[in-house]
């Protein structure tokens, strides 16, 4: 089952916008989190998009192999239509799509799973829906047949419009032990009261894996561009979606050719949009390769770390019982 993730960062409230420039918790902050988040719960595809302080935005989180996408129309659209914005580019791709603000940052990855499980339990199930404390929350996780469902709603009252005119029994509410799942960032003291209890769920130990020879040369970067260039077919569009500049895309792809001895991408040029390409059979197998990798050190470094902070008595109670 392949997971994909939206995360809106297209804008923000007015009353949010004071106090995230106050204590510095930007959009690319809180998107952070959200990443987090998913990651955690084993969601690779991760679509942002952006509109306000989007090159901002893009910049800081360069690093987190995911695909920026933007409303352009940000100022004048619902959160629906960037919402469908991403849902447009995953559908097909993913199973499964996790919608969710970067304003509702402070949710959990067992709440993820959670919402993955329930809709495991029942084919019937379109959406799922979090709550906590009687209150309907985020992130939403919509099924692949869903999609053209909720792309095709039209109405006033946005995604929650979109999956209630859905047919009877398809959409589950759950109740989460997740006071994160309902709590929006507006305010200081929204802040400041989940700060420190999000902080120690989601402490875990990060692998990021580079493939070296003499230097550093394949890591999340070139892995990124490498999936963009197999989804899009084309150098200059899979740059822009991982933001790099086209200039810069081509000496990453030329560096970890030239390191590896073999074509990574095969290119056929032309034209103002830089002709096609396509990743080569053995640029396939190394992307497998880094990924498969990649999830066996995770683990490894997830039982390690839980093990270690054990022993060290660092391990948060609560978080520890959560694991067992």
């Amino acid at each position: 089952m392949r997971y994909g993730a939206v995360i809106i960062a297209s804008g923000m409230s007015r009353r949010a916008q004071r106090f995230k420039q106050l204590v510095k918790t930007d959009d690319a902050i809180l998107t952070e989190r959200v990443i987090t988040n998913f990651r955690r719960a084993g969601v690779r595809d991760i679509v942002v998009v952006t509109g306000q302080n989007a090159e901002q935005i893009e910049k800081e989180l360069r690093d987190f192999d995911i695909i920026f996408l933007r409303n352009e129309q940000y100022e004048t659209s619902q959160m629906l239509d960037s919402a469908k914005i991403g849902l447009e580019y995953l559908k097909g791709r993913c199973d499964r799509i996790f919608f969710c603000p970067e304003g509702v940052p402070f949710f959990t990855d067992q709440t993820v799973t959670e919402e993955m499980k329930k809709m495991d339990s029942d084919s019937s199930i379109k959406v799922v829906v979090p709550g906590c404390n009687c209150r309907k929350g985020h992130p939403l996780l919509i099924s692949g047949s869903a999609v053209d469902e909720i792309l095709a709603y039209d109405g006033e009252r946005g995604m929650k419009g979109a999956y209630d005119a859905m047919p009877e029994g398809s959409v589950a509410c759950i109740t989460v032990d997740d006071i994160g799942t309902v709590q929006n960032v507006n305010s200081r003291d929204d802040y400041l009261e989940l700060i420190d209890a999000h902080n120690r769920r989601i402490l875990h130990p990060e692998i990021r894996l580079t493939f070296a020879s003499t230097s550093r040369f394949f890591g999340p970067g070139t892995v990124g561009l490498l999936q963009e260039i197999e989804k899009c077919g084309n150098v200059r569009e899979a740059c822009e979606r991982c933001g790099f500049s086209y200039s810069k895309g081509w000496k990453i792809l030329k560096r970890c050719e030239e390191r590896l001895g073999y074509s990574v991408v095969e290119r056929q040029p032309g034209g103002q949009s830089g002709g096609s390409a396509r990743v080569t059979d053995k640029g396939r197998d190394l992307l497998a390769v880094y990924e498969e990798l990649k999830t066996r050190l995770t683990v490894i470094a997830e039982e390690q770390f839980r093990q270690l902070m054990e022993e060290y008595r660092l391990a948060d109670s609560d978080t520890t019982e959560e694991k067992r």
